[in-house]
């Protein structure tokens, strides 16, 4: 009897496919990733809308790229292009974006029951902030460039 006891605890506990802890360690591991996803698909819709002619696609195209690439102002893209000065964007964006998609997992899984619900609520303030900065920046940028 008391070896049965024995092996009972000595057994690695395993979580539930679909339960509170798999989804809990789903948000916190790949919070991050969904950010960096998530701003990826915005980037490649910017990206086809500037392929397409036509003034009105190529500035939606453009917006659309500076929301999924935000550091592009700090690197003087609207001035300034370049090979070197877009991959340094893009990494320090994917940096950017995945740190702030982790962050929000971090904050959401405080929570006793968490799911990607959750991770969105926090994540939703935190897109907004970064992506109001870049355009703001952006406009800050035209208007120094006599564009607006």
């Amino acid at each position: 009897m008391v070896d049965t006891a024995q092996n009972q605890n000595s057994r690695v506990r395993r979580a539930v496919p679909d339960g509170i802890a798999a989804h809990r360690n789903a948000v916190r591991k790949t919070g991050g990733l969904l950010a960096v996803a998530l701003s990826m698909i915005v980037m490649l819709i910017g990206f086809f809308l500037l392929i397409l002619p036509g003034t009105l696609t190529g500035l939606l195209g453009f917006v659309l790229t500076v929301i999924a690439l935000p550091t592009l102002p700090l690197f003087g893209v609207p001035a300034a292009g370049g090979f070197v000065r877009y991959l340094e964007s893009f990494v320090s964006s994917v940096i950017l974006w995945w740190l702030i998609g982790h962050y929000a997992a971090v904050r959401a899984i405080r929570l006793p029951i968490v799911s990607w619900p959750e991770w969105r609520r926090e994540f939703r303030p935190l897109a907004i902030g970064l992506m109001s900065g870049s355009l703001i920046s952006l406009a800050i940028a035209a208007v120094v460039l006599g564009v607006l």
